[in-house]
């Protein structure tokens, strides 16, 4: 993508290199699809992003108050409250929005050091090799295949907003 966007820099992005790029017979629907499949990439991440962080607050709800008898439409309400807050942001904080992404940067770096410092000094360690080879099934999934993959999504979801700035 960067050799694409430094060869034809067009504001559009993916579906405007399609135009330039794809053969005349079909110029017109390839760039069609691949606008509409950046839409929906950009509003499932979105959804996606509120959903994950919904359900993550629900979660430590459940750590730290061993009563609380969660439900499943509590983590629907965590959503949509996750998913309002941001739209208040982006929509009446704009004028702020540099500032609050240079706080948040700063707390990634101190989040970053402050579990990464525990963990190496204070976890117990294993092997190279255990690390390496032995794969765990602790989640009861059929295969160890299908329980890598099933772990693999949390790690992708990050990836289709990273690769939409372009």
């Amino acid at each position: 993508m960067a050799e694409l966007a430094s060869m034809i820099p067009l504001a559009g992005g993916p579906f405007n290199w399609v135009s330039v790029l794809a053969p005349p017979l079909y110029r017109n629907f390839l760039s069609y699809m691949a606008g509409w499949l950046t839409v929906i990439s950009w509003q499932a991440l979105c959804a996606g992003a509120a959903y994950v962080t919904g359900t993550l607050v629900q979660g430590l709800l459940v750590l730290n108050y061993p009563s609380y008898d969660y439900q499943r439409w509590h983590g629907t309400l965590l959503f949509y409250a996750v998913f309002t807050f941001a739209l208040f942001v982006n929509t009446y904080l704009g004028r702020l929005l540099p500032q609050i992404e240079s706080m948040m940067l700063l707390f990634h770096i101190l989040g970053f050091f402050g579990i990464l410092i525990p963990l190496v000094y204070l976890s117990p360690h294993q092997s190279a090799e255990f690390v390496f080879t032995d794969f765990l099934n602790l989640g009861d999934w059929s295969s160890k295949p299908l329980s890598f993959f099933v772990g693999l999504i949390s790690a992708m979801d990050s990836f289709p907003g990273e690769l939409s700035k372009v």
